[in-house]
């Protein structure tokens, strides 16, 4: 996705990948987390595509310099706190039964008393190093310190069992084979593909508001639109996720320096080689 999406987009620096706020969607896709589910993840992000790209064709992008800033404010900080909601079992250890989201935040913070220390200190430990690392001459390489460093301490220092990335899932040393969708789930994901579309393109929206290409180039925003929806078929042919332009993901390449294509094309490189050989 990110390396169809470095070609496509009009945004050079824009790096379109799975985003927080579009996992909290598909979080809530039933079926998606079981065996066997690739089909049907491959549809949804087909869908999520041509929803996409039917927006580009059309022309919308010219629809979004009548949104207002308070909207994507609105926007942006509602998905912060989707996401930091939505971590909190992993922060804590507790994990909820509550029917939602919002209802799992307020039963774990209700039972403080069965949280796993270990896993809090961790947690912690990890927000404050990438706080204070990104102001030293680390910079945005901050982050990747943090969470090396941290997870060094968790395998080194004995008894504190905190759960790592295998016990969730298994990760393979192999990049993911090609896919199908399936027509059978088409019309169950709609509703859910029309959303994240929606969501992704409301998120490279806010991306091209703030971040204009260094060359000084007018962006065009229903191209934009256009890019995501490549993105977003390519990623589902290879059993990705649905993406979209990733705030977070656009300001960690500005802020390492990264001024055209090139940056995102590394960066799924990188990603490539990392899967490959760590």
């Amino acid at each position: 996705g990110t390396l169809a999406g470095a070609l496509t987009t009009s945004s050079v620096v824009m790096s379109v990948q799975a985003t927080g706020a579009m996992a909290v969607i598909i979080a809530d896709v039933p079926g998606l987390a079981e065996p066997g589910a690739t089909a049907k993840l491959a549809t949804l992000g087909v869908l999520t595509g041509l929803f996409m790209l039917a927006a580009g064709v059309a022309r919308l992008g010219t629809l979004v310099r009548y949104v207002p800033n308070a909207v994507l404010t609105g926007f942006v900080n509602a998905v912060a706190v989707n996401i930091v909601i939505g971590q909190l079992s992993g922060a804590t250890g507790y994990s909820s039964a509550a029917p939602n989201r919002l209802l799992r935040a307020v039963d774990t913070l209700l039972h403080v008393a069965e949280f796993h220390w270990p896993t809090v200190v961790v947690a912690l430990s990890t927000l404050a190093m990438i706080l204070l690392l990104e102001r030293t001459r680390l910079g945005s390489l901050g982050l990747v310190a943090a969470i090396v460093i941290a997870s060094a301490a968790s395998a080194l220092i004995p008894g504190l069992h905190v759960p790592v990335l295998a016990d969730l899932a298994a990760v393979p040393q192999s990049l993911p084979g090609p896919v199908l969708p399936s027509l059978e789930w088409v019309r169950a994901l709609l509703v859910p593909a029309a959303s994240l579309a929606f969501v992704g393109l409301v998120q490279g929206a806010a991306i091209s508001h703030s971040l204009p290409n260094p060359d000084g180039t007018y962006l065009d925003p229903s191209r934009d639109f256009t890019g995501q929806g490549v993105a977003n078929l390519a990623s589902a042919v290879f059993t990705g996720m649905p993406v979209g332009g990733s705030m977070s993901a656009t300001s960690l390449v500005h802020a390492a320096g990264g001024r055209g294509r090139a940056a995102n094309l590394t960066a799924g490189a990188v990603m490539i080689v990392t899967i490959l050989v760590l």
